[in-house]
């Protein structure tokens, strides 16, 4: 059944036009309307041409047959009364002489009719001649005319034969018999030309009638389709094009209906559009809902994890790479998808530590390595391999990069379908612009809520965002967490001696001795005025005490230069570990501080490690 239904649509289609271009279309209806135009003017002009034919054969034989009878039939009948009229010789010599007169007259009008006849028959314009080659002689009337003209001729030599004087009672006799034969003839030719007269004059009614059914229903018919090929192309390109409307103007307002999509009846540039629009849509409906799903994100990463699925799953690529820029150092680094194993880059790595080296973070603009071969020179080079960099603009500079790396043999079809894709993914870029510049400023500003503005070390804030999540990594490798309290001996004295710059320039030399004393997995903390917090995360045993007293002889060995003058300090350290000592975090952090406590009690310039007995000591410090 359905088999049947698809051919029966086939076959609508096709006696439609309805997949033929819309040039073809409008060729073909121009066409068909030409086709019905000629025909009623084919129709009108058979039958103006047999009415015609009907008529120039009325005018030309029965009309002339008529009028020969007209003139020949009153004669006759003078002759008849002639023959009847005396019995006196005198009188039928001088009946006689009238009588010829009468013959030779009627003589006349026959050789005039055949001559009109012949003449009719060879003059006259195209269509007319057209109309006697097609008509057929009528060789019986011919010779009707022919058999009159010859009785008239033989009355016409009775009544002038050098026999009438010495018998002029036979002449009379033989004329009479003529007479009546002549009679018979014309009026059988009469009764002929009138049927042939009634018979034309039917022939051309019942042509006009047919003539005027014919047009009237050919009309009505290349009416009927006139209206019907009209609406139809009417509604071919109306109704698409108010849908697209109504879905243009649902997308302005933000209400996009996917349940609305164009129905596509056709494969014409219509369908075509009306496909490209259905896809257009699907886009703006995928950009929409990926907007708002981002937008609902916590994170910078989570945002570029989300861009690169809609890479993958809408755009098509599956070779790509994100870069986000750290302006302020000049770096940049892959976020997505990030590198595993022995994975590299498309681009040469010193990229990441100098961002000035990519050109699309340099410029701005997008490079392509499809519209101007080795535009980059940072791009690896690969035999069938081009890339496509797109720089994010975010407050008016590139704050990330996206590369699209495509196996390509550049042919015009494949770098087509190349754009395509590069265009959708763009239409997601742009759309998340905002999104990621929101987030990259509440990051920058959440960084600078968790930094010291002085030493550029985490602050108190940091630890109490991200302990919870430190202590359950530790917690789940089975680790442990060795915590360092750190307080500058005698700092005060610097304060009140040198000043508060002096004291300033003092911590921000003593944390550049905690970063350079620890691993980069290890986290500083600015604890509060010129105590400090050092985490030493998944240590072993005495890995802290080790790590600590390396600290206090940097810091004894360090000259710091003080307003021209060059101090030497030394710093006490209090040492705890977690969970070892306690499974409670901030229980560990106030071990580190009884610890500390005591190296400051016991003579400063020490490294103490935490026991159970100082925590019983601690009222006493």
């Amino acid at each position: 059944m359905d088999n049947i239904t698809n051919k029966w649509k086939k076959f609508v289609q096709f006696i439609t036009f309805v997949n033929l271009p819309i040039k073809k279309k409008f060729l073909l209806f121009g066409l068909g309307t030409f086709f019905w135009f000629t025909l009623i003017g084919i129709v009108a002009v058979s039958v103006l041409t047999f009415i015609n034919f009907r008529y120039s054969q009325i005018s030309n034989t029965t009309i002339p047959y008529m009028q020969a009878i007209q003139k020949i039939s009153p004669k006759l009948d003078v002759l008849e009364q002639l023959s009847k009229m005396s019995d006196n010789y005198k009188d039928k010599e001088k009946q006689l002489l009238e009588a010829s007169l009468y013959i030779r007259s009627m003589s006349d009008a026959i050789s005039q009719t055949t001559i009109n006849i012949q003449s009719a028959q060879k003059g006259g314009n195209f269509i007319q001649m057209l109309t006697y080659s097609l008509a057929k002689d009528d060789p019986e009337g011919m010779k009707t005319l022919q058999d009159i003209t010859t009785k008239i001729k033989e009355m016409e030599n009775i009544a002038t034969s050098n026999d009438t004087k010495s018998n002029i009672n036979a002449v009379w006799n033989e004329l009479n018999r003529q007479i009546k034969d002549t009679k018979k003839i014309i009026e059988t030719f009469s009764k002929r030309t009138n049927q042939m007269h009634e018979d034309y004059t039917l022939q051309m009614n019942k042509a006009i009638k047919i003539s005027v059914n014919s047009i009237a229903i050919i009309v009505l018919i290349a009416i009927f389709l006139l209206w019907f090929f009209t609406k139809w192309l009417t509604d071919a390109f109306s109704k698409p094009i108010e849908s697209m409307i109504h879905q243009i103007h649902s997308i302005g307002t933000g209400e996009v209906d996917l349940s609305k999509k164009l129905k596509i009846k056709s494969e014409d540039e219509i369908g075509t559009l009306s496909k490209e629009f259905n896809k257009l849509v699907d886009t703006v409906y995928g950009v929409t809902v990926f907007k708002k799903v981002i937008e609902e994100d916590t994170s910078l990463d989570v945002v570029y994890t989300r861009l690169g699925e809609v890479f993958e799953r809408d755009a098509k690529i599956e070779n790509y790479r994100i870069y986000d820029v750290d302006e302020a150092k000049g770096t940049m680094k892959v976020v997505h998808p990030p590198l595993f194993g022995d994975e590299s880059l498309a681009c040469h790595e010193e990229i990441l530590n100098n961002c000035s080296l990519c050109r699309a973070q340099k410029t701005g603009h997008t490079i392509s390595s499809l519209e101007y071969e080795g535009i980059c020179r940072q791009f690896i080079p690969e035999e069938g391999k081009e890339h496509i960099c797109i720089p994010l603009i975010i407050a008016g500079k590139p704050g990330a990069v996206v590369q699209f790396t495509f196996d390509t043999k550049k042919t015009d079809e494949e770098v087509e379908e190349i754009h395509e894709k590069v265009f959708k993914a763009e239409s997601y870029i742009k759309n998340s612009l905002s999104v990621i510049e929101t987030k990259q400023l509440m990051h920058t500003l959440r960084e600078s809520s968790l930094i010291d503005g002085l030493t550029g070390l985490y602050n108190r804030r940091f630890l109490q965002d991200h302990s919870n999540q430190l202590i359950a990594g530790v917690l789940r490798r089975q680790k442990q967490i060795s915590l360092l309290m750190c307080d500058m001996d005698f700092f005060k004295q610097v304060n009140d001696t040198y000043g508060h710059d002096a004291g300033d320039s003092l911590l921000k030399e003593t944390s550049a001795i905690f970063r350079k004393s620890i691993r980069e997995s290890d986290i500083v903390i600015r604890f509060g005025g010129e105590e400090f917090l050092i985490l030493l995360v998944d240590t072993e045993p005495e890995y802290g005490f080790q790590v600590a007293e390396k600290i206090r002889k940097k810091v004894e060995e360090t000259k710091f230069k003080v307003t021209n003058t060059l101090l030497q300090k030394t710093i006490s350290i209090g040492i705890s570990e977690f969970p070892k000592d306690t499974d409670g975090f901030w229980k560990a952090i106030k071990f580190a501080d009884v610890a500390l406590y005591k190296a400051k009690e016991s003579g400063r310039n020490k490294c103490v490690k935490f026991t159970a007995e100082l925590w019983e000591e601690k009222d006493n410090f």
